[in-house]
């Protein structure tokens, strides 16, 4: 029962959002961005939504009815939605709570601002782990990325999200550990000066300019372990930060056209610590030399593809109408059929892969003498499809 909230629901519940995180993965007290993709879930197009979550507390408890607006999650377009929290602040605890073996996780809901539609419960990412089994594995570094639902690699792409977790205790620069270069009197941070396809696409340590620091930073997390968190690699390489008052220098990933032609390979980067001189300016210090990652290749989802059935259709047949691949804000498709004098109308239910309807023409089309079929099919968007069928005359 504790999974569950206390709150009695009196709307309806609809489907299960996707959800990831940036960083991929994260500690409790660190700023952390929920994403939720509703697509297929049941939520019309665009509508409010508001988190409701009871683990490892219960922030809005008893405004089921009306959610309060530090609930409401922000609409970035296309069924996604985002919520951005330091969780230690938003369920008022200490950090200890996201990290207790018998905490029951992140359980959330989505619903719309009164109770009149609610996600199913879900599980939403967290790091325990990922962390835990990193620390036993003896590895000095290791790269997270992807969508933890669907698993995480270390061959990373151009947009999923990327953390890259460090071990201080093994990882060395110049022959010495992290740990033990961090305690030096003239230490100010760890930085990664790295580049994307052998540097074609890169992100300098620009020690001098404070936005870059903050940037490229790897991190000392509350459980000892560090974190270079790229976010999302299309956006973190897509400018350079420059000096205050100056706009950010765009590299070819910020060109959309250049993004999409861009074939991923490799990164390249070093790590490096980043030391005050003598006269108060920060420079480089020892770093961890040329290290290169092979990246992933990302599969694109395809085109919409409309389809019948059969290849050649009578008027004695059963038809099937299939479109797959749709785009991610299609929603529900609703058909129209014009044969003859006679117009037949219905709705495609499936999934966002995969929506279909099947029409008995033997039935519907009794009494016509039609000999074409003209198929329109709609999105709440409108018409992606205008098909004519050739009806034959079965032997």
């Amino acid at each position: 029962m504790c999974l569950f909230p206390l709150t009695l629901l009196a709307g309806t519940k609809v489907g299960t959002p996707k959800c990831w995180t940036v960083p991929a993965v994260f500690t409790g007290d660190e700023e952390v961005t929920f994403y939720y993709d509703v697509t297929d879930v049941g939520f019309p197009e665009g509508v409010d939504l508001y988190l409701w979550a009871w683990q490892p507390s219960e922030p809005d408890a008893g405004n089921g009815g009306n959610s309060s607006d530090f609930a409401k999650l922000e609409y970035l377009g296309n069924n996604i939605y985002k919520k951005t929290m330091v969780p230690t602040e938003y369920f008022h605890c200490d950090v200890s709570a996201f990290e207790n073996p018998d905490w029951p996780g992140f359980w959330q809901q989505l619903k719309t601002k009164e109770d009149n539609l609610w996600s199913t419960e879900f599980a939403a990412p967290d790091s325990r782990l990922d962390f835990d089994e990193f620390k036993k594995s003896g590895e000095p570094i290791r790269f997270y990325s992807g969508r933890k639902a669907a698993g995480f690699t270390d061959k990373f792409t151009l947009d999923e999200p990327l953390t890259v977790l460090v071990n201080p205790d093994l990882y060395k620069l110049g022959g010495r550990t992290m740990t033990e270069i961090s305690k030096d009197a003239n230490f100010v941070q760890f930085g990664v000066h790295s580049g994307l396809n052998d540097w074609a696409v890169m992100q300098s340590l620009d020690v001098w300019r404070p936005a870059v620091l903050a940037k490229t930073e790897v991190r000392k997390l509350s459980n000892g372990l560090y974190a270079w968190n790229v976010g999302v690699p299309s956006t973190y390489y897509a400018y350079n930060p420059q000096d205050a008052g100056q706009a950010d220098a765009p590299t070819l990933l910020a060109n959309p056209d250049e993004k999409a032609n861009f074939q991923l390979e490799n990164m390249t980067y070093l790590i490096v610590e980043v030391i005050r001189d003598d006269k108060g300016a920060n420079q480089w210090g020892a770093n961890s030399g040329d290290q290169l990652q092979k990246a992933g290749t990302a599969t694109p989802y395809p085109d919409p593809l409309f389809s019948f059935f059969p290849s050649r259709v009578s008027a004695k047949d059963i038809l099937t109408l299939t479109r797959e691949y749709n785009e991610r804000t299609a929603g529900e498709l609703t058909y129209t059929i014009v044969a003859g004098q006679k117009t037949l109308t219905g709705t495609m239910p499936g999934v966002r892969d995969r929506r279909e309807a099947t029409i008995d023409l033997n039935k519907e089309l009794q009494g016509t003498d039609a000999t074409e079929l003209k198929v329109t099919i709609k999105s709440q968007k409108g018409t992606v499809v205008e098909s004519t069928i050739p009806l034959i005359i079965p032997d």
